[in-house]
């Protein structure tokens, strides 16, 4: 029973996701947040593997303004508009590194929420394994980073180009570059 619920979500997911596919690209309908600190440079890679209902699971390894390097982990749930329709994932980071508060009482981990969306028409093809709803291929992703803690802004701010492949293992590797705004 368990199993087949399991099947479901996924299969429902997937068709979300297929839904969104047939539409135009959602990634030029907002503008990024304005940054209320400094706009630095991003980059590094995120390894994820997906899990059910269409949730991920994985790491984050990244530079910021070509020096600051961490490590985070990362948490992407999938977002539906109100009609039902698939919107994109709400992804959550929790990094490595330690910034001191303002009290110098607490110590804080940088954490970022980011809503992210599909950007153009993600090439996915079926694995072709019976009886099973899963996929390969190669997608892009535009990510705007809403909230933040530590390092990040409180209010968001910036944008990440996302390019990423997953396997029939469900394995998830992504790139990505774009600026995200700092306390600082």
């Amino acid at each position: 029973m368990r199993r087949t619920k399991s099947a479901l979500v996924n299969s429902s997911l997937q068709f979300s996701l297929l839904a969104a596919l047939a539409l135009p690209s959602l990634a030029a309908h907002a503008d990024p947040l304005p940054c209320q600190g400094r706009l630095a440079s991003i980059s590094g890679k995120i390894m994820t593997n997906s899990m059910a209902g269409g949730e991920s699971l994985g790491i984050l390894q990244g530079t910021v303004d070509g020096w600051n390097k961490l490590k985070c982990g990362i948490n992407g749930k999938p977002r539906f508009n109100d009609d039902g329709s698939f919107a994109g994932f709400t992804h959550s980071l929790v990094c490595d590194d330690t910034v001191i508060s303002e009290n110098r009482i607490d110590t804080i981990h940088s954490q970022v929420i980011s809503n992210s969306r599909f950007d153009g028409v993600p090439s996915f093809r079926s694995c072709g394994i019976p009886g099973m709803d899963l996929t390969y291929g190669a997608f892009r992703e535009i990510s705007e980073p809403q909230s933040g803690r530590g390092i990040f802004s409180p209010t968001g701010g910036g944008r990440l180009v996302i390019d990423g492949v997953v396997n029939c293992a469900g394995a998830v590797d992504m790139k990505f570059t774009g600026e995200v705004c700092l306390v600082r």
